[in-house]
């Protein structure tokens, strides 16, 4: 027994295995003699061993999680609300970030293993499971039974549960919106260059099923997709983040994408009278323009976002975007990995949440 537990029951008169029963909130033990034990602990600065008790344990207390970032997207939203729920059952999340490389998501798991943690949320870029090397340290995870899960994107032919991203369920309540507004000339404001990646691609596909959804009642509505010009989106942010996730999320960046997007839009043939953006960041970069160019926003033009983040409450005017309810999206992670820690769960079909987002409209969108 360590030494403070030693101290405690000299100073108290106690038998060890009494202060060590009150310390832990085991054993039979009368609660006068448990309050007595935990006052006279904080009065002389007890510090309880974690190592010594994980050691004595089968479980760690600890909850692994793998992102590629905690500063731009409302990945440092989740990560707070994660941290919230893991510390109030007395447990501790333990983070890792890999920004988007290969290498670090593989040390990353590596480092959770050898710690020994309960679980393992994590969000890496595989696609597919047979894309996922042999020797990567997510596959060790997986052979020794470690409850692993997905953040926001499905590893397919893993088995592992996950969390759906809200990203194409916000893309339609914004079109939805505009739609519903009167627009029939929509553009979408993409911060890349073409050929989009799948996300885009994935984003641009929903927003033309909605359109076709929406079809019988709302007439033609014509959607223009607005890129970067080639060669425009070699920027690399931070730690050599890769370009469209800087362009999209960065203020130093996303803000002048939104400002060249807005540019772009007005200058077509036909101008939309309401855009959309992939990112908030991108919609206040375009609302900046349209304000330097005396547009009236929600009466000559509509802009939205698309994920409400920190950033968006900076908007020069209220904007129109979706709440992706991070709070509730953490705690759904934490379920599904309670879930895999059951072994009475662990067998059966891959299992995945989502959560349904919610329209937040702003002056952007319906003006003054």
């Amino acid at each position: 027994m360590s030494a403070g537990i030693k101290q405690i029951a000299a100073d108290l008169s106690l038998g060890r295995s009494t202060v060590a029963f009150a310390l832990s909130g085991q054993g039979r033990i009368s609660n006068q003699t448990r309050q007595r034990v935990l006052e006279h602990a904080r009065r002389i600065g007890y510090v309880p061993n974690r190592n010594a008790q994980r050691i004595r344990s089968s479980k760690t207390g600890v909850i692994g999680l793998v992102v590629p970032d905690v500063v731009l997207s409302p990945y440092v939203e989740v990560v707070q609300h994660l941290f919230q729920r893991v510390e109030a059952k007395g447990n501790e999340l333990r983070i890792a970030l890999t920004e988007f490389n290969y290498d670090l998501e593989d040390r990353a798991c590596r480092s959770m293993l050898a710690s020994r943690v309960d679980g393992l949320i994590v969000k890496i870029g595989y696609g597919r499971w047979e894309d996922v090397p042999q020797h990567h340290y997510l596959r060790r995870a997986v052979s020794e039974n470690m409850p692993v899960v997905l953040y926001s994107n499905p590893i397919e032919g893993s088995g592992l549960p996950y969390m759906k991203h809200p990203n194409l369920a916000s893309a339609r309540l914004v079109v939805r919106h505009l739609v519903g507004l009167g627009h029939r000339r929509i553009a979408a404001l993409m911060p890349g260059v073409r050929p989009f990646g799948g996300a885009y691609q994935a984003w641009i596909a929903a927003i033309r099923e909605e359109l076709v959804v929406l079809g019988a009642s709302s007439g033609s509505v014509e959607l223009e997709i607005i890129a970067l010009p080639e060669g425009s989106a070699g920027l690399e942010g931070p730690r050599g983040t890769f370009p469209e996730y800087v362009n999209q999320n960065h203020p130093q960046y996303a803000l002048p994408t939104g400002r060249q997007l807005f540019r772009q839009a007005m200058q077509l043939p036909k101008p939309p009278t309401a855009l959309m953006a992939y990112s908030d960041p991108v919609a206040i970069g375009a609302i900046c323009e349209a304000q330097k160019a005396g547009i009236r926003l929600g009466r000559d033009v509509a802009i939205a976002g698309s994920a409400q983040m920190p950033a968006s409450f900076f908007s020069p005017v209220s904007l129109t975007t979706v709440d992706r309810r991070p709070r509730l999206y953490a705690e759904k992670l934490l379920e599904l990995l309670d879930g895999q820690m059951d072994e009475k769960q662990r067998a059966g079909a891959m299992a995945v949440d989502e959560i349904e987002p919610l329209l937040v409209i702003g002056e952007s969108t319906v003006g003054g």
